[in-house]
């Protein structure tokens, strides 16, 4: 008998008949009515949840490229069977109750620091367009999108941190939003999401385009050339200056006027002291740079916390800028991937982001976030998205997934929302991903429903979801 049929000794399993053997083998489980069921059972106490005060002026988004297993990392099921649970157990953390596995042990010390949100979902398959979903906090896409051919387009939903920059308006002397290491691509598609959209160039972010762990790690966007001093930077700002007035009368006045911001923006960054030094990590002490940990997860993250701590208001790091190679997308070696490299970083860089952050009295200033553009399957070795190679792995699975918030008014050492017995949908409190979008600007000060214009002034709401303020 397989380990599917033998669970009399577990949870919930009186109940658990051949119709829900036959669900689990994953024919219903492609079904989306059980959670539109169960977030209409939900809207009511979300409508009765008041709006809590938002502490963040920043935030950090650490982005576990692929999608990690959500029983691997910050929904464990030990009474399931095996193929569900993975090989790991319960992690014991200072919360009572609260639980994350044991692959996470530096995190499972901190688990009064953060907020577990274990009932996020959408609807979308593929790595491009989820990507695209997870960071405009939007479905605009087919959940069936071939991901490498998902390209970013001007007239995308910009990202959470454009968003933000139009509010707000850009800090000066500083990028409004910085990618470390650099953009994300499927294929041959740069994945969407990431840029501005359709709020123009200005919204763009600033890509750090170099690996912060590298031997000798410089940013070359925020130095001067050796050869080029201060005075010669003048004589060149000056030339192009008249060469950009000669060249308004040819080119629209829209055009130029993005050219000319980011121009501004690219010469204070160049001879700002301020930046040079929140991008020099040499600065750090060697101790806290092996605490992080000497990859680029590790480097990355600890970039993040420098630049956050400069006055950056935004910065996302992705854990893999190419899905296909050795990223969270285990389609195969599941869990050796997740053992040997995915898991280990993780812990480390996530764990000494709140160590450091906690010391240094910024983690109500900060909003983190950590997350992925989804989940994977309970079981393994079977087909949701457009993948057939799931041999020893598994597949994409957006249903029901988790994410992590720390900081920025997020109150730790608690779970919101549930899974049911196999990580597969939610079973309390779901959150689309609008929901956390929402969560996020509500985080940072922003409303929901603020309205914004695109290049062709054209309005725009921020986003259609709810904030989930339970975490708060």
């Amino acid at each position: 008998m397989s380990s599917l049929a033998c669970c009399d000794d577990l949870s919930g399993a009186a109940a658990f008949g051949r119709r829900d053997l036959f669900r689990f083998a994953g024919v219903n489980l492609l079904n989306g009515g059980l959670l539109q069921v169960l977030a209409a059972r939900s809207e009511a106490a979300r409508a009765r949840a008041p709006a809590r005060k938002a502490t963040a002026r920043a935030c950090i988004v650490l982005f576990q490229v692929g999608g990690p297993y959500q029983c691997d990392t910050f929904d464990p099921k030990p009474r399931a069977p095996e193929e569900v649970r993975g090989p790991y157990k319960p992690a014991r953390t200072p919360v009572p109750g609260l639980q994350i596995s044991e692959a996470l042990p530096r995190l499972a010390q901190h688990a009064d620091k953060f907020a577990i949100l274990r009932s996020v979902h959408h609807s979308i398959r593929c790595h491009n367009s989820a990507i695209y979903c997870s960071l405009v906090g939007r479905e605009a896409t087919d959940p069936m999108a071939v991901s490498s051919r998902t390209n970013a387009k001007r007239t995308d939903h910009p990202h959470y941190a454009s968003v933000i920059a139009k509010l707000r308006g850009a800090p000066a002397g500083m990028p409004h939003h910085v990618i470390v290491p650099d953009l994300v691509q499927n294929g041959p598609a740069r994945s969407p999401g990431l840029l501005g959209g359709y709020l123009g160039a200005t919204y763009d972010p600033f890509v750090l385009g170099a690996d912060p762990a590298a031997p000798g790690f410089r940013v070359e966007g925020v130095r001067l050339p050796g050869d080029v001093g201060r005075a010669r930077l003048d004589d060149r700002r000056a030339l192009l200056s008249r060469l950009d007035r000669r060249q308004q009368a040819l080119e629209s006045a829209e055009s130029v006027g993005a050219l000319s911001e980011l121009q501004k923006r690219a010469f204070a960054m160049l001879t700002s002291p301020r930046t040079k030094r929140a991008f020099d990590l040499a600065q750090e002490p060697d101790r806290l740079r092996d605490r992080y940990g000497r990859h680029t997860v590790g480097q990355g993250t600890l970039l993040a916390r420098r630049l956050v701590g400069a006055g950056v208001p935004f910065v996302s790091v992705f854990s893999h800028t190419v899905v296909e190679r050795n990223s969270w997308d285990t389609h195969n070696r599941h869990d050796e991937l997740s053992k040997t490299d995915l898991l280990p970083k993780a812990d480390q860089s996530f764990s000494a982001l709140l160590e450091d952050l906690a010391l240094r009295g910024m983690l109500d200033d900060v909003l983190v976030v950590w997350m992925g553009e989804f989940g994977r399957t309970p079981r393994r070795g079977i087909n949701f998205s457009n993948n057939t190679n799931n041999v020893g792995g598994r597949d994409h699975w957006c249903n029901c997934y988790s994410v992590a918030l720390a900081g920025g008014g997020v109150k730790g050492g608690r779970a919101v929302g549930s899974s049911d017995w196999i990580g597969g949908y939610p079973k309390e409190r779901p959150a689309h991903v609008s929901d956390l979008a929402a969560t996020v600007f509500h985080a940072l000060g922003a409303s929901p429903r603020a309205a914004v214009h695109d290049i062709q002034g054209q309005p725009h709401n921020v986003c259609d979801g709810d904030p989930v303020t339970e975490l708060f």
